[in-house]
């Protein structure tokens, strides 16, 4: 069983142990990946499956909401019911349901937000490379003609984190 005394750092093997450890850790990573993405597949491939007899009973019970969605009860799948019964959720006042089928529309204003705050920045980040590339050009033209060229400081700020000396 492993303990702290028979555990050995990576930075104490030898390099062909090292690489033995990675590629092994490498192999695990991706199959896991694999099991991932097969997983979602399968999902998605169920949900888009036609809905079977069992389930039938259901169907028939939300028909008229799916032939008022605009899906006829045989072109019926699994996702399509999902969906109508938690838009029947929603619009018996299940706040949580409403989200769901407001956020699987697209149309989170979170999300906008989020989307217009990054258009925002992208173009800010714009500006100021570009006011940096005419202040370097400007410069550069200044200390070919002989002028002496202004120091520029940078400021990095430190967002709370300390240095290992404590400062």
């Amino acid at each position: 069983m492993a303990n702290e005394k028979n555990l050995i750092p990576m930075d104490q093997r030898t390099e062909s142990e090292q690489r033995e450890i990675q590629s092994k850790g490498g192999k695990a990573s991706g199959a896991a990946r694999r099991r991932k993405k097969t997983m979602r597949q399968a999902a998605a491939m169920l949900l888009g499956a036609d809905i079977s007899g069992g389930e039938r009973d259901f169907v028939e019970k939300i028909r008229p909401r799916l032939l008022a969605f605009g899906i006829s009860e045989g072109d019926a799948t699994y996702q399509d019911v999902l969906l109508a019964s938690i838009m029947l959720k929603a619009m018996k006042g299940d706040v949580k349901a409403a989200a769901y089928i407001r956020d699987t529309a697209g149309e989170n204003p979170s999300l906008e937000l989020k989307k217009q705050e990054l258009k925002l920045r992208q173009e800010e980040l714009r500006l100021k490379r570009e006011q940096l590339r005419s202040r370097a050009i400007s410069e550069r033209a200044a200390s070919e003609d002989g002028d002496t060229a202004e120091t520029i400081h940078i400021y990095i700020p430190d967002n709370g984190r300390m240095r290992e000396d404590g400062v």
